[in-house]
């Protein structure tokens, strides 16, 4: 990932860059807006029906505005033979992303060097080179802003932490821990993606995270964007919702955010935000209150006359006069070529038929499979039959968001894993964990109680057991008999603190089947059929989905 100087340098700590001194970006108020923005929006219904645009609006929108008239400044500022080469750079200047779903090409982690590398960072000046502290490391508090926060240990952190040491206010983010997870779990990212976009054609259900009884898709892009802000944070800023905006990962992670949002539009033009009763209330909308594209967002205004933004004046990236390189000027068929090229072999998903290819013929799909860690094995997923048809295999969770009261975790497990729930997170047989970001304190209540969902993909897991004999996923009854031996859930809090299954209000863990018909082209996707619960997996077990449960 690059970036300019300038942008690096538009939240350093003097502002300066060349022979003129500009004033930095003011970091505490844009921080703040996500909270703010969240409260006006998200009921504990759950339904965070313009969270996805709140996204849109603040990171690629709204705080790239700030960056670029910043940029702008910079680059007119430097006088001499270099100017006009740093105008050119400012004038194609947008919001940077950072894709945590796509495959490192070179075995180094995903995450990327600028963000944890080192708090000091050397930049290229038209004077010469200059260090500056690092502004996507952390962003460093002063006394004024920690003594607003009301909750310890937020409130003597001196700076942003990722995955803290301590709860003390001499606490150090550990950075490797976090770059392990989030390599460990690149290739999870990638399928659940390419699932969403294969597999949740209806906005409502591909925006957001609340449980929908008797449907068996469980997943979201809210929930997916849930386990980066969940992983990141473990403990620190990006995993509660309240302090998340100070974390300058936190602009990366939802400009990504958005993108993935637009690619999925591009080739769903057709579903949007449906109209909605609100059942409870938030601070914006009283209960009963009906809600459309046209519902207003909130506290952000469109003008300096009243008028607020909705989800109808920004439907799409081109409106807000930007665009994405797997999307712009692209058709369908372009755009699937693109993505499956990104993301489309991590378990089979895009694989074409062997009677029309000859096989895998995407030259990620080892390194994808293997999941790109520095210690993972390189392994070759094989092909579905020849016939195209194959089964996905899926894990599903439900819950009440306020189950733990805190952000906490649900670590999907095939196979035996260590008792200390410290190293769950980074398990060798851990398939996958689910984030339940929440403020830092959410106080149950069972009468306006949120279930959330989410959705572990199982496939590639089991195909790495069948390679070394341990199942055979040609037969369902002995591929669910292994399930049943040895797929195990587990509960952590934000602080890698156990929490007994059965004590986990709604916790529902369960295992779906689809049958799929694989792509015959690379231009394609595969076609999903309807996604079956397999009750007797779970059945009787702590948390599991049991015969007679809602789906």
């Amino acid at each position: 990932m690059e970036f300019i100087p300038a942008w690096l340098e538009s939240n350093a700590t003097d502002g300066s860059l060349g022979p003129q001194k500009l004033p930095p970006i003011i970091w505490y108020p844009w921080a703040t807006l996500y909270p703010v923005g969240w409260r006006a929006l998200d009921s504990r219904d759950g339904l965070l029906f313009s969270h996805l645009e709140l996204i849109r609006y603040l990171a690629p929108t709204a705080f790239e505005q700030v960056l670029y008239d910043n940029v702008q400044s910079i680059a007119n500022s430097i006088q001499n033979d270099t100017t006009g080469e740093y105008q050119t750079a400012a004038a194609t200047f947008r919001h940077p992303y950072w894709d945590w779903a796509a495959p490192s090409t070179d075995g180094s982690p995903i995450m990327p060097a600028p963000v944890s590398g080192s708090p000091f960072i050397v930049i290229n000046l038209p004077n010469g080179s200059q260090t500056i502290n690092n502004p996507l490391y952390q962003y460093n508090f002063a006394s004024a802003d920690l003594s607003s926060f009301p909750d310890s240990p937020f409130n003597v952190w001196q700076q942003t932490l990722r995955y803290p040491s301590t709860k003390s206010a001499a606490a150090t983010s550990q950075d490797s821990l976090v770059s392990q997870q989030i390599t460990k779990a690149q290739g999870t990212y990638a399928q659940r993606f390419m699932t969403l976009l294969q597999a949740y054609p209806r906005f409502t259900n591909f925006s957001n995270s609340a449980w929908t009884p008797n449907s068996p898709g469980y997943d979201s892009l809210e929930s997916l964007h849930n386990e980066i802000h969940g992983l990141i944070g473990s403990g620190g800023h990006m995993g509660i919702i309240d302090y998340a905006g100070f974390d300058p990962l936190f602009w990366l992670h939802h400009a990504n955010t958005d993108r993935l949002f637009a690619i999925w539009q591009a080739l769903h033009p057709d579903s949007y935000v449906e109209s909605s009763q609100e059942p409870i209330g938030s601070a914006v909308l009283a209960a009963g209150a009906l809600t459309d594209v046209n519902t207003p967002l909130k506290p952000f205004h469109w003008d300096t006359n009243g008028n607020y933004w909705s989800s109808a004046s920004i439907t799409n990236t081109s409106r807000l006069g930007y665009s994405y390189p797997e999307i712009q000027g692209k058709s369908q068929s372009e755009i699937k070529a693109a993505v499956n090229a990104l993301y489309g072999a991590s378990s089979g998903k895009t694989i074409t038929r062997r009677d029309t290819v000859g096989g895998t013929n995407n030259k990620l799909a080892p390194l994808i499979a293997a999941g790109l860690s520095n210690e993972a094995p390189v392994e070759t997923i094989p092909d579905p039959p020849a016939t195209g048809n194959y089964t996905e295999w899926l894990s599903n969770i439900r819950v009440a968001k306020d189950a733990v009261e805190q952000t906490f975790f649900i670590h999907i497990f095939l196979g035996d894993f260590d008792p200390d729930p410290k190293s769950w997170s980074l398990e060798p047989n851990l398939v996958g964990t689910h984030s339940i970001i929440t403020p830092y304190v959410m106080k149950r209540d069972p009468n306006q109680s949120t279930i959330v969902t989410g959705q572990i993909p199982l496939t590639r897991a089991l195909r790495a057991d069948e390679q070394k004999g341990l199942v055979n996923m040609g037969n369902e009854t002995a591929t669910k008999d292994y399930l049943t031996r040895n797929l195990h859930w587990r509960v952590t809090t934000m602080d890698d603190k156990d929490v007994p299954r059965d004590q986990v209000p709604d916790l529902k863990v369960s295992v779906v089947t689809a049958n799929v018909q694989a792509a015959q082209a690379d231009d394609e996707f595969p076609i999903w059929g309807e996604m079956k619960v397999q009750t007797g997996v779970t059945d009787g077990r702590p948390a599991g989905l049991s015969v007679g449960d809602a789906v």
